[in-house]
């Protein structure tokens, strides 16, 4: 599979794209600007005048655009990429959209005779652009294998996380986490400031925070193992100190409000006594 088609030149699909142009593909790029495919068609890309005539010239269709309503306009419809696609094609949608989606486009493909994986990626701009994306992958294993090679060239890991769906699930979920995380960490940082810290030196302190503790508890998690190093108990006592200190300062922290009640209701749920990573387990 050599003729690609690249729907969608962003932050991401840019660099995506550039990456399979360095991998030896014939690629024929199309976005709904056109002046962010010209970069890629001076390096010898070639630029469609629509999805569907991409569609038509190509073995391999990948989308990167912005949600369900962008991928069913490209994707769906009379004069959408699939209606024009020569048999064998196989579509690959690489945006960051709902399970639905992902099932809605692998019912549509299978009932027209095309493979069909939906494989969102994990990191950004520069992540994309030196080809070191994480990919993870809905659909099924033989398709996967059938196109490993173009995906390879965007992505230093491939994880087949499992049917079709399945990957939108992992990726919001990742998603969901990141942004919690960099709001909570927001609201660690105006405590700070609020209190006269130094800005740099609290980052510092925190961002480290992070990486050691997601690190350190991951064995638990992934084991269950949930002897204490650090009891819920305590924590739970810590975020309530950490409240009352934000109150004093009038200062807002509504994650940290929210955390707090979580945690407090692992206590009556007699967990205070446990690792504080139990607070990971739903079941």
């Amino acid at each position: 599979m050599k003729k690609v088609g690249f729907i969608g030149l962003g932050l991401m699909g840019s660099g995506m794209a550039g990456r399979l142009i360095e991998h030896g593909y014939e690629l024929t790029v199309w976005n709904r600007d056109k002046s962010k495919a010209q970069p890629l068609v001076e390096k010898g890309a070639k630029l469609a005048a629509s999805p569907a005539e991409l569609a038509s010239q190509v073995e391999v269709v990948i989308t990167m655009v912005k949600d369900d309503a962008a991928v069913r306009k490209i994707l769906l419809g009379e004069k959408g990429a699939i209606a024009a696609a020569k048999p064998g094609t196989t579509f690959i949608d690489m945006s960051t959209v709902t399970p639905a989606m992902g099932r809605e486009l692998a019912d549509v493909c299978k009932e027209k005779g095309f493979p069909f994986l939906d494989a969102p990626v994990t990191g950004s701009k520069g992540v994309a652009a030196s080809g070191q994306l994480g990919i993870l992958v809905g659909g099924e294993a033989a398709t996967l294998e059938t196109v490993r090679p173009v995906l390879q060239a965007m992505g230093q890991s491939i994880t087949h996380v499992g049917p079709n769906g399945s990957s939108a699930i992992l990726k919001l979920a990742n998603n969901q986490l990141t942004g919690v995380l960099m709001a909570a960490l927001g609201e660690s940082l105006a405590l700070c400031q609020a209190a006269g810290l130094d800005r740099e030196m609290c980052i510092e302190t925190l961002v480290g925070t992070v990486s050691r503790v997601t690190g350190m508890k991951k064995p638990k998690i992934l084991n269950r193992d949930f002897s204490t190093d650090f009891a819920l108990e305590m924590i739970h006592k810590d975020l309530t100190q950490t409240l009352q200190a934000a109150n004093e300062l009038t200062l807002p922290m509504p994650l940290l409000a929210t955390a707090r009640e979580i945690y407090q209701q692992a206590r009556r749920d007699g967990k205070g006594e446990q690792d504080f990573s139990i607070i990971t387990q739903r079941d």
